[in-house]
């Protein structure tokens, strides 16, 4: 079975309190986006969150086919200009086929990196 290392961003200079998609790109060449098939499994190994809010703290989400409908993969209370990194002992599974959503502060930085690879369902 084959496997694709990748790596995702989603960086926003602005609200992302309404959710923004998590673009993937191949491990090593950051300018070649990756979608996923309708049969590609995204396995997540670590999650990097950081936020420039000055509201004195925010909530921030990051969720696999989004917020209402669907999984967290992480969720936390970030102190002003506060940070969340993860490292999954056992990856994080995606259901086939699934990206992944960023929801962040309302307002200044919002940074959410992920790594992880890409195997077929």
């Amino acid at each position: 079975m084959a496997s694709f290392s990748v790596h995702g961003e989603s960086i926003t200079d602005g609200d992302s309190s309404g959710g923004i998609a998590v673009t993937l790109y191949d491990c090593g060449s950051p300018d070649t986006e990756r979608t996923l098939g309708a049969s590609e499994v995204l396995y997540i190994t670590d999650v990097q969150i950081f936020t420039e809010s000055a509201q004195g703290g925010t909530d921030v989400w990051l969720v696999a086919d989004g917020k209402a409908a669907g999984k967290y993969v992480a969720h936390g209370h970030l102190d002003q200009y506060g940070g969340l990194v993860i490292n999954f002992r056992k990856p994080f599974v995606c259901a086939p086929g699934v990206g992944l959503k960023f929801y962040g502060a309302d307002a200044d930085l919002n940074v959410c990196l992920v790594e992880g690879f890409i195997e077929e369902a």
